[in-house]
């Protein structure tokens, strides 16, 4: 027999309600159906293109009729249809999602004939087979685009189908030129037709995600493919690949090198960067960059990653690092808000702006993907500046589909012009629009992942992070200044300062800060109590222990001695007493029965500003199906606090604590666990110290935001407005669940509580005038945590990184050759900080320094920048050593006027 009409029969009335909603199996039957008749042998022994009726309007004449019924029509067909198929001498192939053997199906049906190959002349190649394949799919997808985009089909039917039996009789001929060549004529008709509505170029990127188990075979085999590609890949995975694939690592710098590839990524490792600084976030993107140099000769230009880590600050960042581009998605946990245009402008909270992607790829695993390709085209045609489409998958994993795309791109671009994003943004017109994504837009899902993977003191990771951090800065920033100071690499700067010093010997304390800190110093070693005056802010002893208060200056020291009388003031008060610490600016009472912070009164105003106890938090009864939903905080069971005891344990003029002991319990006094908390002030200090020890009997549940032991802080106005920081910058905190390790405030409009966290960075707000800050969880080992309590801090940035900063205290140092006190660098506007200083040397000389400066606050500041010898010349420059811009310099002062949230690199010279 031969085939005198090749039918698939589809579930629509027509094809404007081509069902493309269909998924999995379903979705990969019904394109396989489709296509799958567009075989060059079908069209050559029938003589013309397949046809498609309505599953409920079946065709009566079925004789020498090949009929596919994709897998959700089978249910629909006429009873009896499949047996008078059979009967009357046609071939049904029914309920089948595989294109291969539906072709093997009716190419077997078919007996020796002229027009088919036999043994003796060659068959279609099946390179050359998939192409007409692919034409069957491209034809659909044209015709439903067409369709989407509210337009009526403008196609030439009959040179259409007619030149595409036409090269299908050339290829079963053997004359594979004359069928490519009319393959290429049918192709560009498609081509024409959607230039009809689209006249100008979409784009489909291919976007590989690459893992350590992916880095073999699999990899090569994409790599191997002639279509543009992409790869999400890190540089630790690079590494990996290089030191366990070698051949995979060739293939994919033969890749890069013909352009066919295009690195995605930049991150040395994919670390939590919103728990980052900045300069850890800068630091970790060189080392990356210049391990892709190292191993591969590229280096990305489009920066992405597959974990969670977007933050807002990163297009600046990114764009003085030299990235031409972002892909700004989300790839696992967590929420990455998503634009409306694919392709944006990202602006970052200090205004600098990157080109991006910002939206999700689509899933080229599933087969729903390519049944609804012409939809989601369609779409993006319609609303995006420049219509395109991501097609995500790991190497080796991507649907069949996907193959059929690739070879539709190597003939036209009527279903999207392949590129590798590299391309893509250079190509690309600039969008017109900037898009700022607010930092609370942004779903972390760090704290929930630690707990499921059972990582180590998921609450202070972070702690010792930044604990490390301001170790690793207060000590480079001491090598630097010392470095200025003596004018040639140095490592220390009381060396540098004290050099050939013939003053009285003394406590140097010395403030690698930008900002001046008043500093509560103990065990000062003095002969006896040093002198109160500037910059001895107050002094006094306990127990032989000697302590004082000391305004140090920004990059500067101050120097003690021995005063020559006793410096006490009888008539001063000590801090504590009967369960309450004072000082000049407030007042903390402490509760005897509880053990916990009752209150804190600032003098000039009535009222509590704010109460802390420690808890357990358990979540209530589970929900069972069919309830209607409760917020868990309406079900969720606090323990309260015992005290055991407390006691006054330093009391004197310039240091009070008290420390208190006890137990938490649960509503039925069932101890949960054990408690000691210690409170303590200085004198002329706003901030109160709290430290905390846990002694837990009761272990957490698994859901670490529903079961913790925490500290839990309450205010009285409900509408008072929270701000948290983000990259050492300051940001409102809108959520009910966020991250902040440096600080949370409370503001009312008329004065603001400051909770400084020393790195506690998981924090829960519970209803309207209470917050849960985390300390352990499930996993969780540490039993001791430090915070404070500010009020009224004009820079609480400045007071949260004093605290996670100790002085740096040398006893019996002579007394600098400049004096007691002095500074070497000098900032003149408080809402910036210095996050790096290095000497600038040349021939083994200083020449001057580089600082890097961010703003913390929000807000623009007109800076100044003083040094202890006078500036001649001074630029920007980006991350890279290039200029941006030189400064001028007035009055030996640098003068740079910075943007809100800006992080910038000044480069000075003597």
């Amino acid at each position: 027999m031969t085939y005198r009409e090749l039918i698939v029969l589809l579930p629509c009335h027509s094809l404007e309600d081509f069902p493309t909603h269909h998924e999995g199996d379903d979705a990969h039957s019904l394109l396989a159906s489709w296509s799958a008749l567009w075989h060059p042998a079908l069209l050559a022994t029938a003589g013309q293109a397949p046809t498609w009726r309505r599953v409920d309007d079946a065709p009566t004449d079925v004789k020498d009729r090949l009929i596919v019924v994709p897998s959700v029509c089978v249910q629909r067909l006429p009873s009896g249809f499949a047996q008078r198929v059979k009967e009357e001498g046609g071939v049904l192939i029914r309920d089948t999602s595989n294109r291969e053997e539906i072709v093997s199906a009716a190419l077997a049906a078919l007996p020796p004939s002229p027009e088919l190959p036999s043994p003796q002349s060659p068959a279609p190649s099946p390179e050359l087979a998939a192409d007409f394949l692919a034409l069957g799919y491209c034809y659909l997808q044209i015709e439903l685009l067409t369709r989407q985009m509210r337009y009526a089909s403008n196609l030439d039917e009959t040179y259409f189908k007619t030149t595409a039996v036409a090269a299908a009789q050339a290829a079963v001929a053997g004359n594979h030129d004359l069928a490519r060549e009319k393959l290429s004529a049918c192709f560009s008709v498609l081509a024409e037709e959607r230039d009809h509505y689209y006249p100008v170029d979409a784009f489909v990127f291919d976007l590989n995600f690459v893992a350590s188990t992916t880095l073999g075979e699999p990899l090569r085999t994409e790599l191997a493919k002639p279509s543009p590609t992409n790869l999400l890949i890190s540089a630790d995975l690079v590494a990996q690949m290089s030191a366990k694939e070698p051949e995979t690592i060739a293939a994919l710098r033969d890749a890069l090198d013909a352009g066919r590839a295009s690195l995605i990524g930049g991150d040395q490792t994919e670390d939590r960067l919103p728990l980052l600084s900045h300069e850890s976030i800068l630091a970790n993107l060189r080392e990356g960059l210049n391990e892709y140099e190292r191993l591969l000769g590229h280096k990305p230009a489009i920066y992405g990653r597959w974990r969670y880590g977007l933050t807002p600050h990163l297009p600046g960042t990114l764009h003085r690092l030299g990235f031409k581009g972002a892909y700004h998605a989300g790839f696992e946990d967590g929420k990455t808000p998503e634009a409306v245009q694919f392709k944006v402008r990202w602006e970052g909270l200090d205004g600098s702006a990157i080109d991006a992607v910002a939206k999700s790829p689509l899933d080229a695993t599933k087969p729903q993907t390519f049944l609804s390709f012409a939809t989601k085209l369609g779409e993006s045609m319609d609303s995006d500046h420049v219509a395109t489409i991501g097609l995500a998958h790991w190497p080796g994993q991507a649907s069949p589909w996907i193959d059929d795309l690739r070879r539709i791109a190597s003939y036209c671009s009527a279903l999207g012009k392949w590129v590798t994003l590299e391309e893509y943004f250079a190509k690309t017109d600039h969008p017109g629009q900037l898009e700022r994504f607010e930092s609370n837009r942004y779903k972390s899902p760090y704290l929930k992942q630690a707990v499921i993977r059972k990582q180590d003191d998921p609450i202070t990771e972070p702690i010792r992070y930044w604990q490390s951090q301001a170790a690793s800065t207060a000590a480079s920033t001491t090598t630097a200044l010392a470095s200025l100071v003596s004018g040639k690499n140095a490592g220390d700067l009381a060396q540098a300062l004290t050099a050939n010093s013939p003053g009285p010997r003394g406590c140097l304390i010395i403030n690698p800060s930008s900002f001046v800190r008043r500093i509560g110093v103990e065990g000062i070693g003095l002969g006896s109590l040093p002198t109160v005056e500037r910059p001895v802010y107050a002094a006094d002893e306990h127990q032989a222990a000697q302590h004082a208060v000391v305004d140090v200056p920004a990059f500067g020291f101050v120097h003690m001695t021995p005063g020559k009388a006793a410096s006490r003031d009888k008539n001063t008060k000590v801090l504590a007493e009967d369960g309450v610490l004072r000082n000049e600016f407030f007042e903390a009472v402490i509760n005897p029965v509880t053990g916990s912070l009752a209150a804190i009164h600032e003098y000039k105003s009535r009222g509590n500003r704010l109460s802390q106890q420690l808890a357990l938090r358990l979540p209530g009864a589970n929900q069972k199906p069919g309830d209607s939903y409760r917020d868990p905080d309406e079900s969720a069971v606090y323990s309260v606090m015992a005290a055991d005891s407390m006691e006054t344990t330093i009391a004197t003029t310039t240091l009070g604590e008290i420390q208190t002991r006890g137990r938490l319990l649960d509503l039925n006094g069932k101890r949960l666990a054990g408690f000691t908390q210690t409170y303590r002030l200085w004198r002329g200090c706003r901030v109160l110290q709290v430290e905390v020890e846990m002694d837990p009997a009761e272990e957490p549940r698994s859901d670490p935001w529903n079961s913790y032991y925490c500290c839990r802080f309450a205010w009285p106005d409900e509408l008072a407005e929270l701000t948290r920081t983000l990259n050492e910058t300051r940001q409102p905190a809108t959520e009910k669940r966020f991250e902040s390790p440096h600080y949370v405030e409370i503001s009312d409009g008329k004065s603001t509580t400051s909770i400084l966290t020393g790195g506690l960075s998981f924090h829960r707000r519970h209803e309207h005038r209470m917050l849960d800050t985390l300390l352990i969880t499930r996993g969780e080992t540490q039993r001791k945590f430090r915070f404070g309590i500010g009020l009224d801090l004009a820079h609480p940035i400045h007071d949260a990184i004093s605290l996670l900063t100790p002085p740096v205290v040398i006893p019996n140092s002579p007394r600098p050759t400049s004096g007691a006190s002095g500074w070497l660098l000098h900032l003149s506007s408080r809402n910036v900080i210095a996050t790096h200083v290095e000497p600038l040397c040349e021939d083994g000389t200083v020449r001057g320094f580089r600082a890097r400066l961010l703003e913390t606050a929000g807000r623009p500041a007109n800076l100044a920048v003083t040094a202890f010898r006078e500036i001649k010349s001074a630029n920007t420059a980006d991350f890279l050593g290039n200029t941006i811009a030189e400064l001028k310099i007035e009055d030996g002062k640098l003068r740079l006027d910075m943007s809100a949230h800006e992080w910038v690199e000044m480069v000075a010279r003597w």
